[in-house]
């Protein structure tokens, strides 16, 4: 979930505010998640003494914002001297979070030329009493995942998910039932700050309490298991791709497989048709991406992937860890580059580069290119770059913080 109730915070309101939200206290688009709070604290953190003077033209450039944006349905009041509550009722939950961080970086952007995601506050309300209101911060690289959920299961409850559900949910092995939950990603090749295309980023989930399992947890799972999940990986990024790029094909897409599935006669067929299919719906091919590889016999490994090399033009070998030991297993294995994603905790540039030095550089002595998916900045993009990455995503939403960035 994207907020918190342990991040519950209280905030005053102006009288004629507190007024005007009378109605809204028992409203369905309160008890449903629909209102929030942008936060204009940063600014006026950030412009200091020059607040006073400058917060009438930073009222004026938020309110032709959510003009602009919020619809016919939507309601926007400035509640406090930095508080403004947006209610979207025509938007569900997650997505109505989301369009409020967007409204808010478009702001941050306005006034300072960036948007670090630490600066961009939204808050969920969750009561609205006379004099003021209650509200837990979200989280946006929650939001965003949560979002992309919430738009899967608004589709497959009006029975549009169609033969995308054809391996997705299942009884594992374990006995518990799964689903698999897909979002496009952005990559980005760092020597210029351009996008490739998409990688498909996945979570296997119990739908008893909506948990992702770890890689450890997947990895135990059955062979069957294994190959249900990486075809339901696939075409649900398919479809996603068909249904989110307006019919604009993207260059590329990275594909994952784990080596159990590619190890497999009868699921490389379907992978096959499957990687058939998405090289129709981007410019210039398909990467596929080899997951669960540590520890798999050079040979063995070099055999499952000459088998699909055929079909796409790039192999990417994706670690699940950075390596703690030596990588001779991969060398000769086929691969051109090796991909990781960066610990979601690690947030300061000192361990962010001690982590990045060390992982980037085992991976560079077994392939010429490293991908790091998710990093938590444009800043630490940037570093990677230095260090010798060559691809990579962010943990936003929105990697296109870090193309405005370009940090150097």
């Amino acid at each position: 979930m994207s907020s918190n109730p342990q991040n519950s915070d209280a905030r005053r309101l102006d009288a004629d505010a507190a007024a005007n939200l009378e109605r809204f206290a028992a409203s369905p688009a309160l008890a449903n998640g629909q209102i929030n709070l942008l936060s204009l604290d940063a600014i006026a953190e950030r412009l200091g003494s020059r607040w006073d003077g400058k917060r009438a033209s930073v009222y004026d450039y938020v309110e032709r914002t959510l003009e602009r944006n919020v619809g016919a349905c939507g309601y926007f009041l400035r509640v406090s001297e930095t508080d403004v509550l947006v209610a979207l009722p025509d938007e569900r939950k997650f997505a109505a979070q989301l369009r409020c961080l967007r409204y808010l970086r478009e702001v941050l952007m306005h006034f300072f030329g960036e948007a670090p995601t630490a600066n961009i506050t939204v808050r969920e309300v969750t009561r609205i009493t006379g004099d003021g209101l209650e509200a837990t911060l979200v989280d946006p690289v929650n939001a965003a995942q949560a979002a992309e959920e919430e738009k899967t299961q608004a589709v497959e409850a009006e029975g549009g998910a169609g033969p995308i559900d054809r391996w997705t949910p299942f009884v594992a092995s374990n006995g518990h039932k799964v689903r698999v939950s897909c979002v496009l990603e952005p990559v980005l090749e760092l020597k210029n700050y351009g996008r490739i295309g998409n990688r498909i980023a996945r979570r296997v989930l119990r739908t008893d309490t909506e948990q992702p399992l770890t890689v450890a947890e997947i990895q135990n799972l059955s062979r069957s298991d294994i190959e249900k999940i990486d075809l339901a990986t696939i075409a649900r990024g398919l479809h996603r791709l068909r249904t989110e790029t307006d019919g604009e094909h993207a260059l590329t897409l990275i594909i994952p497989v784990s080596f159990v599935s590619l190890s497999s006669r009868q699921g490389r067929a379907t992978l096959a048709t499957l990687f058939e299919e998405a090289k129709s719906l981007v410019k210039t091919g398909v990467i596929c991406e080899v997951c669960d590889i540590e520890g798999v016999p050079q040979t063995a490994l070099l055999s499952a992937t000459s088998l699909i090399k055929p079909y796409c033009m790039f192999l990417i070998g994706c670690l699940s860890a950075p390596p703690e030991q030596g990588l001779d297993n991969l060398r000769g294995a086929g691969l051109q580059a090796l991909s990781l994603e960066a610990p979601a905790a690690m947030t300061g540039d000192a361990e962010f580069l001690r982590w990045a030095k060390g992982a980037i550089a085992a991976a560079k002595r077994i392939a010429k290119s490293v991908v790091i998916y998710r990093l938590g900045s444009a800043r630490h993009a940037g570093m990677a770059a230095l260090l010798g990455a060559s691809h990579a995503s962010m943990r936003s939403a929105q990697a296109d913080e870090a193309i405005l960035l370009k940090v150097a």
